[in-house]
């Protein structure tokens, strides 16, 4: 970062208002841009269409649904990725407000959470084909041409504009917007005269460049992904036969079939072999395992704690480390090892392997599509779809030697390894990109 620019960061953080530059209502921007324009000024805004997605199918008009929205990262809908969304089957005039067209951009009007709430997607639909607003979809068409195309997939992402979209966002569990809200929004954006190098066509091409950095790694994991829980269905023999469809060259033994229960010395619902918290924890705080812990392979770090006294009063039961982690509460089955000695309460349970299975072959025999299967088999339904160790204990299961166990286990970690190492390229990435829009889309860093 060039001197000028940390200066220019720093005179903003103490409240002071660089030369060449206006404190506004909501941020301090270049005096040369435009400032404080409301959406109302910029855009008309029409509804979507309504419909479920029961009502969606194969055929007919591309629909863009709320929830592809909420689940993609992605902050434009090219033709590519609509193209293989539902489809409604609707007869059209193409005259209908909810059509959207090339450079439209799509909001949601509800989000379950506040972070959600400012999510828009620039159309990328350059033959403007026949492509619907969805369910709680907000459509803004552009009055004049006053944005260059491609700039105005970020015009939501700074966190000046996030913060009007989360103070008028309305609701408790959900949160809403309509577009008489997204009218009053404020931004503040460089002028710009359609040329392919005006500032606007500048900032948009350096985040597209990160934006195309994140998806190929997003791919990545994706692709390991795919190919995990493919070995992970072919490596594991399905019900009724004791032998795998894919094994490692020299293993030809048949796997001995058992019970769950006869894998583990211990399963926990509530407490463990050993109450001594000292001896597993050494006194002092006691990390708490919640569900979200357990959406990584390893929990090496909590950042919940308990303290043993409030151990004592609370439900929470303990856990040594090198146990497999498996929720069995309102979420079921997800898989994890604590390397770390953990307490948790009532949805979580705790598995020591006995000594004749590892807790990398455990921790993968777990989550294999098999044992995923005979799982929902087994689940009681109701409010949550939950499951006892007592029906986990009447799973059948195959075990081989260890000398397998631990092939397996060493090229289903490589392939995690993979995965993580991606997530975290990833995870850089995005950290790089939401401190560089942020200096682009105020005007500290100019192009």
């Amino acid at each position: 970062m060039n001197q000028t620019i940390k200066k220019r960061i720093e005179e903003i953080n103490s409240g002071i208002v660089p030369e060449g530059y206006e404190k506004t209502s909501f941020g301090i921007f270049p005096c040369d841009w435009e400032r404080d324009i409301k959406f109302c000024e910029l855009f008309d805004f029409y509804g979507g269409l309504g419909k479920s997605r029961e009502e969606l199918g194969d055929q007919g008009v591309c629909y863009l649904h709320y929830g592809d929205m909420h689940t993609n990262a992605f902050n434009k809908v090219t033709y590519e990725q609509y193209s293989l969304l539902p489809r409604y089957d609707i007869a059209l005039k193409g005259n209908e407000t909810f059509l959207m067209q090339d450079g439209d951009i799509a909001f949601l009007d509800a989000s379950e959470d506040l972070e959600g709430t400012s999510r828009a997607v620039l159309i990328d639909n350059v033959n403007n084909e026949p492509f619907i607003a969805g369910l709680h979809t907000i459509l803004a068409k552009e009055k004049q041409s006053v944005f260059s195309k491609y700039y105005k997939q970020y015009i939501t992402i700074s966190q000046d504009v996030k913060k009007q979209f989360q103070k008028l966002a309305v609701g408790f569990k959900v949160y809403g917007l309509n577009r008489e809200s997204i009218k009053k929004i404020k931004i503040s954006y460089p002028k710009s005269d359609r040329k392919s190098d005006s500032e606007q066509s500048r900032i948009a091409e350096i985040l597209m460049q990160w934006d195309k950095a994140i998806e190929l790694q997003e791919k990545l994991i994706e692709a390991y992904q795919k190919s995990k829980k493919y070995y992970l269905n072919k490596m594991f023999p399905k019900k009724g036969s004791n032998i795998p469809e894919i094994r490692f060259p020299g293993f030809t033994a048949p796997w001995e079939q058992r019970k769950f229960e006869e894998v583990y010395s211990f399963a926990s619902e509530g407490g463990t072999p050993d109450t001594n918290t000292a001896a597993y924890y050494r006194n002092g705080t006691i990390p708490f395992v919640r569900i979200e812990d357990t959406e990584n392979k390893y929990i090496d770090s909590v950042k919940t704690f308990i303290t043993e006294e409030g151990l004592k009063h609370s439900s929470a039961w303990l856990i040594p480390s090198d146990s497999v982690i498996f929720t069995n509460g309102a979420t079921v089955g997800n898989v994890a090892i604590n390397h770390i000695p953990v307490a948790t309460k009532q949805g979580i349970l705790g598995i020591i392997p006995n000594k004749t299975v590892t807790a990398e072959y455990l921790y993968y025999l777990l989550s294999s599509g098999f044992f995923q299967r005979e799982v929902r088999n087994r689940q009681a339904t109701g409010t949550f779809a939950t499951i006892i160790l007592k029906n986990l204990n009447e799973i059948n299961v195959f075990v081989p030697d260890k000398a397998e166990q631990q092939k397996i286990s060493g090229y289903l970690s490589s392939i995690d390894n993979l995965i993580t190492l991606h997530q975290q390229k990833r995870d850089k990435l995005l950290k790089q990109r939401k401190a560089m829009q942020q200096y682009l889309l105020t005007g500290i860093v100019r192009v």
